[in-house]
């Protein structure tokens, strides 16, 4: 069973957010407190406490100085997404045997819309061979790929039940022994190298490094290179999940996604698609791109736009808050835009998790994309976090007073019990008829060059005939690696830009990679 939802450490999103970008101006993450519960409206930032006015000021000049770095270099590009390979329109479900029962209606009815097969998960991980499930899947999935063709896989389950890849960053954390571990199902997506082979991403495999996957360098060891394990980040298949851990959640979810397909497939007369932009203030400024993202969509949508005021621009409509947010959810918006400050229970200043219980959407609901910190939160952060590793031994984390004095054992792939815990974006999908049909954002600290995948996510869906999710998001992916520069991007003696190699690593898609989305009509 999923836990209930508890409040992380605010301390966790800045340390992500901010020493990441810039370890120069952020204090290390071993000097403070990172635990305890939040305190009420006037509380700070974790991160900023003990720090004086002048330091938090420095910090967020820091932060602020190098978000405008990566817009302008962003902004002068060419705002076309890198077009992906043809592919299968081969669906293939993955899911614990016991969800069967609750899957047959939402498989019956892919199966009138496309190839479509169900693989139990014991099954797959009884035949494949592999040093654990995530590779025996992995690998799986990759024979699938090279023999018939796999344009779509979608993983029902979550870090529970199916298996979750996890990848490593070094971090200037002392308690943490300066790594950390987020989990991406980027792994189970970008299956194969440029010549076809099986991509594992373990090129490095000396020492402790073999237990490692996907690594990054740059924060702390800056001789080394920044992908330590050689990986090509582009997929080969649109993944998404469904972070279920139950027959009843599974049903839920399949309900929505179902419901949603037929009422778009059944519309004699299609309503214009509409779409909602929301720019909260106190993150990166980003409502000159929104705006550059939403004319993309062309006049054939309604768009609604939330922005935040300053004092340098008046706002055009009604800031961002919960009657605003709210407000756009219940009218119907087929996509809905979040920038601003995230933590695993809320968008800050306009949404919570509890607000999901209001929202009355369910007969139009949205595909929601957010750029927030930790929104798609679904498994836990090692070793910051409690968690249980390869071994079976249950650790408490450096949060709450561990401390390791090697670099920690990898956790294992699945995280049960008090250490499966649940965000906002996985609420939106399972917690009810209402919220949305799919969620993309960040299961832990998301940075400005993140932007970059949202860009490239409605970019995608506003060109496509006949968009489908998995499609814009792989879309999405591969026009991050080209605007990022990821093939050749160099670090030198004042740059070290790991932040940027793992961003696409660490957003997760909650949903139906091969749903088919709401398209602009045309005319004739």
């Amino acid at each position: 069973m999923t836990r209930p939802f508890s409040p992380s450490p605010r301390s966790r999103n800045v340390r992500n957010c901010l020493a990441t970008l810039s370890p120069h101006v952020c204090p290390p993450a071993g000097d403070h407190p990172w635990a305890g519960p939040r305190a009420g409206a006037g509380r700070r930032h974790r991160a900023f406490q003990g720090l004086s006015q002048k330091r938090r000021h420095t910090a967020r000049k820091g932060c602020a100085a190098l978000a405008l770095l990566s817009l302008f270099s962003l902004n002068g590009a060419d705002a076309q997404t890198t077009p992906a390979a043809p592919r299968s329109e081969r669906l293939l479900v993955v899911a614990p045997g016991a969800f069967k029962p609750a899957l047959q209606e939402f498989l019956l009815h892919k199966q009138r819309l496309r190839p479509t097969e169900f693989q139990p998960l014991e099954a797959v991980l009884q035949e494949a061979e592999g040093r654990d499930d995530p590779e025996k899947l992995k690998r799986f999935l990759h024979r699938e790929w090279s023999a018939r063709g796999l344009g779509y896989v979608l993983l029902v389950g979550d870090v529970d039940v199916l298996p979750v890849r996890y990848m490593v960053l070094d971090r200037i954390t002392p308690a943490a022994f300066d790594y950390a571990f987020y989990p991406s199902d980027l792994y189970y997506a970008d299956l194969a190298k440029p010549d076809g082979r099986f991509e594992d991403w373990n090129a490095r495999t000396e020492g402790f490094h073999g237990g490692y996957f996907g690594e990054v360098r740059g924060e702390k060891n800056k001789t080394d290179p920044i992908n330590y394990d050689e990986v090509d980040y582009l997929p080969e298949a649109a993944v998404g999940r469904w972070p279920v851990s139950s027959p009843a959640e599974v049903q839920v979810v399949a309900a929505k996604t179902v419901a949603f397909e037929t009422s778009h497939l059944s519309s004699q007369a299609p309503t214009p698609p509409r779409a909602g932009f929301i720019a909260v203030g106190g993150w990166v400024d980003s409502r000159r791109r929104m705006d550059a993202w939403a004319a993309r969509l062309g006049a054939a949508w309604q768009v609604e736009k939330r922005y935040y005021a300053d004092s340098r621009r008046k706002a055009a409509t009604a800031p961002p808050n919960l009657e605003q947010v709210r407000g756009l959810l219940n009218a119907g918006v087929d996509l809905l835009v979040h920038t601003g400050h995230g933590q695993s229970d809320e968008w800050e200043q306009c949404f919570h998790v509890r607000d999901l219980k209001t929202v009355t959407n369910a007969a139009r609901l949205p595909v929601v994309i957010s750029a927030g910190c930790s929104t798609a939160y679904f498994a836990p952060l090692p070793p910051y976090e409690p968690y249980v590793d390869v071994t079976g031994r249950e650790h408490a984390g450096s949060d709450h007073k561990e401390i390791f004095t090697a670099p920690p054992p990898p956790p294992a792939p699945y995280q049960r019990g008090r250490f499966n815990p649940t965000g906002l974006g996985e609420q939106m999908l399972k917690g009810g008829a209402s919220g949305g049909v799919a969620y993309i954002g960040c299961n832990t600290g998301s940075q400005p060059c993140g932007l970059t995948l949202l860009e490239g996510f409605v970019t995608a869906w506003a060109q496509a005939p006949a968009p489908r999710l998995g499609d814009c998001w792989t879309q999405a992916l591969r026009h991050y690696h080209r605007k990022e520069r990821l093939a050749y991007l160099k670090p030198n003696a004042d740059w070290y830009p790991p932040s940027v190699f793992f961003q696409g690593m660490k957003f997760m898609l909650f949903g139906d990679p091969s749903l088919m989305l709401p398209a602009a009509p045309t005319s004739g």
